[in-house]
Parts: structure tokens; C-alpha cells; sequence
């Protein structure tokens, strides 16, 4: 249980480390990657307004007219070309002055591709393009980004890597630091298995003595309804002390389930024929479908006592003269049992807290009945020792389905 708590603290903390860095290292990506993309755009549309060049203020001093988020430099450092086509697509013109990677043939097959498609603008390999309609007819412009696209990708590799390291740097200090962290709750733990251990060794003496000291009075004065009483409680607190050290030795790391391959099916059935004159006893009825031949590798002690804790939690908990379903089927490779039984005012939906140690809940458990809610703890414990899952529902606020895969 410690060594379990200790993986999943590791797991929470570097996921947790994991989901940070991810998150900013994809809003800057993104916001880089769009920021290429809005400048690329305020270039296309100048280029777009001025019929495929940059204003000009003076033609003699080459001073040009540009917003002011656009860089003095960028009519000297943009590369771009550009194709002019009249309205039944004939070329008028193509001007590659401005870049020097792209000949004559190369942008006429850039332009042939856009305009089989319907984006108005968009990318055609390094290039961001923008069609506009013009009295002429069509203007293509081409700006080139690679440069920035460049600088994207390596920034992109970067952060993931930066990212990589992060991760793992925090993996393996979380993972040296995590006995620490954890070492309060683990010594807590063990003084409490090692309490409830020395509690039921020291129990099971005066126990055992108030059980023969019972047996000597009706042996002298006869049975009596306080002689069985006693019977009745030291039976009870016996099974208390044994459950409890069951499902404290459940907890140990190093418990280790001896596995075999039996059948699930005929388990199911023996067990449940022990509970059919019980089910009498409590006005109930035991209804059965189980499907034959299915098989279970696992702990057939384990499972046995696994069947036997849902059964009586169903009879004991069950409206009376009502009836109680066990099934087990097969879904793919997964065994499938469960046990329906009918209850008062539980809630539509999950029910698991009822697998918390001494958990009784008042509206779906009769509090008269025998029993600390430690049972379907046990029950919990045997599922996962065995890799399996088990769940309590509600589906109608009516019944209640426990439903075991292993």
C-alpha cells in the first residue's frame, strides 16, 4: 500500500509538472506560428493594395510609406513575387525581381495551384499567398516565410526538448524526495497494521475464554437466551478480528497472489447454494444465471470469499421479499460478475464509498443488520489484488448493481 501511494504521488506530481510545461509550450508555439501568419498577412495586403509592390513616396530617394507596425527594413529584406492573370485567366504578367529561388516556370506552377482551389489566401510550401480581384483581373502575391518558418521549427524542437528535460528532471527529484514526502504517512500506516495485528493476537485469548466460559454455563444451568448471546458476539467479534487482519495483510506490498486456472462458473453455483436456505431464512429470493464454462485465473480461495461477501452483503441489505440477481458472464477477455438487489432511497448514480472501510450508509444499509462495512472492503481489496475493478451503481435509485471484472 505504501509502495503504491509512493507511485502514485510520482505520477500525480509529474503529470501535474507535464501538463504546465505542455500548456506553455504549446500557447507560445501557437503564438508564434500565428504571429508568422498576421505578419505574412499585413505584408500580403500592403503588396495586395499597391498592385504588387510596397508604396512609394519618392521614387528618387526610395523612401517608402509603411504602417507603423511594419519595419522600415521590410521592403529590402521581404522576398516576394508576384503573377497578374486578366479575367479569363490569360497571364499578363509575372514579376520574380524581388527573390532570386524562384524562376519564371516555378511561380506560374505556384499560381496554377492556387487557383485550382478556392482559398482566398493560405500556404504553398514556404510561401504565403493571397488571390485579390482586381479591374485587370487577378493578382497572385507571394511572400516568402521561410526564414520565419525556419525559426518556428527550431524554437518548436527546442521548447520540446526544454520540455523533455523538465519532465524528467522533476521525474527523478520527485522520485529521490518521494520517501520523504511520503514517510509520515507511511509510519502511520504501519503503527496502525501493526496495532490492528497485536489487537486481534491479544483478542483472540479472552475471546476464546468468554466462549468456553459460556459453554460451562449451559453445560450447569442449561441454554438460555444471554448464553447464546454471548455466542452470538464473541462469533461476531471473531470475524471482526479476522476480517481485520485479512484486509490488513491484503494491504501489505509484499502479499503475493498464488494464481491457478478453475472454473469461475462452478464456484459461482456452490457458493451461492450455500446462501439459498439463507435467502429463505430472510424472505428473499436467489436468482441465478451464470453462463457455463467460463474460467478465472486467480486466487480460487480469494475469489470464493469475494462471491460469498457479495451475496451476503445482498441478502443482508435487500428489501424483503424481494429478489436478488447474481450473474457472471463473459465480456471479451474479462469475467464479469455481479449481484443486483433492490434498496431503500439510495441516490441515481456511483456508490463506491461503500467499498471505504466501515462505511454504513443509513439509506441503502439496514442498520439492524450484522456487520461493521468491512466486507465489500475485503472484496475491494481482492479485485485489485487480482488486476480486476469493481464498482457499485444505482441506476434508478431503486436498485443497486455490483458489478466485478477480473
Amino acid at each position: 500500500m505504501v509502495e503504491a501511494l509512493r507511485k502514485k504521488f510520482i505520477l500525480i506530481s509529474v503529470s501535474a509538472v507535464f501538463i504546465v510545461v505542455f500548456v506553455i509550450a504549446l500557447v507560445s508555439n501557437v503564438f508564434n506560428y500565428s504571429k508568422i501568419g498576421s505578419n505574412a498577412d499585413e505584408l500580403l495586403n500592403i503588396l495586395a493594395e499597391n498592385d504588387g509592390m510596397f508604396p512609394r513616396q519618392d521614387f528618387v530617394d526610395l523612401k517608402y510609406i509603411l504602417p507603423p507596425k511594419i519595419s522600415p527594413e521590410a521592403p529590402f529584406s521581404t522576398r516576394f513575387f508576384t503573377i497578374k492573370m486578366d479575367e479569363k485567366a490569360n497571364l499578363i504578367e509575372v514579376d520574380t525581381g524581388k527573390i532570386s529561388s524562384i524562376s519564371t516556370g516555378q511561380a506560374l506552377a505556384y499560381a496554377n495551384s492556387v487557383l485550382q482551389n478556392s482559398k482566398m489566401s493560405g500556404f504553398a510550401d514556404e510561401y504565403k499567398y493571397l488571390k485579390v480581384t482586381k479591374d485587370y483581373g487577378t493578382l497572385l502575391v507571394f511572400v516568402d516565410v521561410r526564414r520565419d518558418l525556419e525559426m518556428f521549427y527550431s524554437f518548436l524542437q527546442s521548447s520540446i526538448m526544454t520540455g523533455l528535460i523538465v519532465i524528467l528532471a522533476v521525474f527523478f527529484i520527485v522520485l529521490i524526495f518521494s520517501k520523504k514526502a511520503i514517510a509520515p504517512v507511511a509510519e502511520s500506516y504501519e503503527k496502525q497494521k501493526q496495532f490492528i495485528t497485536d489487537a486481534g493476537h491479544e483478542l483472540k485469548t479472552p475471546l476464546t475464554i468468554i466462549n468456553a466460559n459460556a459453554d460451562v454455563l449451559e453445560m450447569n444451568y442449561g441454554d438460555s437466551q444471554w448464553t447464546k448471546s454471548i455466542h452470538n458476539q464473541v462469533l461476531r467479534l471473531s470475524n471482526l478480528v479476522e476480517s481485520l487482519v485479512s484486509l490488513t495483510r491484503m494491504d501489505e506490498d509484499t502479499y503475493k497472489v498464488v494464481s491457478k486456472q478453475f472454473s469461475f462458473s462452478n464456484l459461482v453455483l456452490e457458493v451461492a447454494d450455500e446462501f439459498q436456505e439463507m435467502s429463505k431464512i430472510y424472505d428473499k429470493r436467489l436468482v441465478l444465471e451464470v453462463e457455463e464454462n467460463i474460467s478465472c485465473y486467480g486466487n480460487e480461495q480469494e475469489i470464493d470469499q469475494l462471491v460469498s461477501i457479495l451475496i451476503d452483503n445482498s441478502l443482508k441489505y435487500a428489501l424483503k421479499e424481494s429478489l436478488i440477481k447474481v450473474r457472471l458472464f463473459k465480456e471479451g477477455k474479462k469475467c464479469i460478475l455481479q449481484t443486483t438487489n433492490t434498496a431503500d432511497n439510495l441516490s441515481i448514480g456511483n456508490h463506491d464509498i461503500l467499498f471505504e472501510r466501515f462505511y454504513r450508509a443509513d439509506s441503502s444499509r439496514n442498520s439492524k443488520s450484522e456487520g461493521y462495512g468491512i466486507g465489500l472492503s475485503i472484496a475491494k481489496s481482492i479485485v485489485l489484488k487480482h488486476k480486476g475493478k469493481i464498482t457499485a451503481e444505482s441506476p434508478d435509485g431503486k436498485t443497486i448493481i455490483f458489478t466485478v471484472k477480473i
